[in-house]
Parts: structure tokens; C-alpha cells; sequence
């Protein structure tokens, strides 16, 4: 079968020899960049070919930190793909020609997905490098924590706390980590924000607390039991 491009036959789940075959025609098919800006590597990470990630990864001259059109690296995406295991996204991590601190065209880094994602060992791994990203905020004014509480991924909203974490820092809309906890239907993570001291009283910009942009009287009703079992002033 014939690809226009040796990232067209990644994306396409062509043959692991296809790829070497390629680069042994064509050494500077390693790193070109389609009409996305992405690079074979890119699509590896993307369609989640570990194989063919290792592969490339070998070669001498891969650069392994393009960004794509919207500012991806491929850490990223692998990051944001479940079918790429941690140890394949840590061995990129560790590399030294792997910048984690790079911000897409949103700002969001690495950790902001790692958290998102809940990929525990990654965030701990990304903290170690790179510490200062635990307070980077992207184009909305979000931290890896927001990202972590509104999705609910207690274990790394616990982690983050730990590595302190700003707790009160208000996004774009307002929004605070516990805003998004209880937006978004997890009151074991707003348990957990309220712990380690965030404020309930803080308002976003329509004046709006924690609790009062919380949907559902169930959550807001687990959250206040919670909290008053545990003698967390509200």
C-alpha cells in the first residue's frame, strides 16, 4: 500500500516495518511534518503504536519536542492517551531533549493534562522536573489543580495539595478548584480543598460561591454532611 506520508501510514496502522523501511529510503521522513505540523512521532503517540514510539525514538536524529499546529508535543498527546503506557510517556519525560515546561497555543502544559487525566505517577514525575509548573495557569486562568478537582481525581488533587498547590486561585470565570469540585458533582474533592483550607466563601465573577453554583442538592448536601462530620468549618 502506497501513504502519502510516513505519519499518513502511522495514522493508518501501517506495518512496524513499514516505518523502518521508510526511514532507511528516506532519513528525513524521521522528522517531516504534515499539513498539521505533525511529525511521525506526533501520530505514534496519537494512535498509540508503542512499538513504533520506541522505534523512533532510537533514532539519532528524532526530535522528539515539535509542536504541532495547536502546540502539541507528542509527551502531550501520549499524555492525553490512554492506550500509551506511563512507562513509554516517563521515558520521554526523562529524556534531555524534552522540554516539559512547553505551553500549547492555550497555555496548558503537560501537568494540566496529566492531572486532568489522572495520571498519578506522571504528575509526580512532572512535579519532580519541573516544579514550577504546579502553579502554571493556562489562557483561562486554570492551574493543574482546577483541571485535577473538576474531573475529580481525588488522588491527585491530594497529591497537588501536598506539593501546595494554590488553593484560592480564581480562573477567568472565578472559578477556584472548589468551584469546579462542586460544579462538577465531586464533594470528596471539595471535602478534600476545604481540608487543606480553601475558602468557601470565596465568589466568582457573578458573585457566586463554591456552593451556590454546586447543581445538585445531593452533592451540596454530601459535601456540607461531610464537612461537618470532619468539623471543617464551611
Amino acid at each position: 500500500m502506497v501513504y502519502a506520508s510516513l505519519g499518513k501510514a502511522i495514522e493508518e496502522n501501517c506495518p512496524e516495518e513499514y516505518v523502518e523501511q521508510a526511514i532507511q529510503n528516506d532519513p528525513n521522513s524521521l522528522n517531516a511534518v504534515d499539513d498539521d505540523k505533525r511529525t511521525p512521532l506526533h501520530w505514534a503517540c496519537s494512535v498509540g503504536k508503542v512499538n513504533t514510539i520506541y522505534f523512533l525514538l532510537k533514532q539519532p536524529n528524532i526530535k522528539p519536542d515539535e509542536k504541532d499546529e495547536a502546540g502539541w508535543t507528542p509527551l502531550m498527546i501520549s499524555i492525553n492517551n490512554r492506550s500509551v503506557p506511563d512507562n513509554v510517556i516517563e521515558e520521554l519525560i526523562n529524556r534531555s531533549d524534552v522540554d516539559p515546561t512547553i505551553t500549547t497555543r492555550g497555555g496548558q502544559t503537560c501537568l494540566h493534562y496529566a492531572a486532568g487525566k489522572g495520571r498519578l505517577s506522571i504528575v509526580q514525575l512532572l512535579c519532580d522536573k519541573a516544579p514550577e509548573l504546579i502553579r502554571k495557569k493556562d489562557l483561562q486562568g486554570q492551574t493543574p489543580l482546577h483541571r485535577a478537582a473538576a474531573v475529580g481525581k481525588i488522588q491527585v488533587v491530594k497529591y497537588l495539595i501536598s506539593q501546595r498547590a494554590p488553593l484560592n486561585t480564581s480562573d477567568s470565570y472565578g472559578f477556584t478548584p472548589l468551584h469546579f469540585a462542586l460544579a462538577e458533582g465531586h464533594p470528596d474533592v471539595g471535602v478534600e480543598l476545604v481540608r487543606a483550607g480553601a475558602d468557601t466563601l470565596r465568589k466568582d465573577s457573578e458573585n457566586h460561591t463554591a456552593l451556590e453554583v454546586c447543581p445538585d442538592r445531593i452533592v451540596c448536601n454530601e459535601f456540607l454532611e461531610a464537612c461537618k462530620e470532619q468539623n471543617l468549618e464551611i
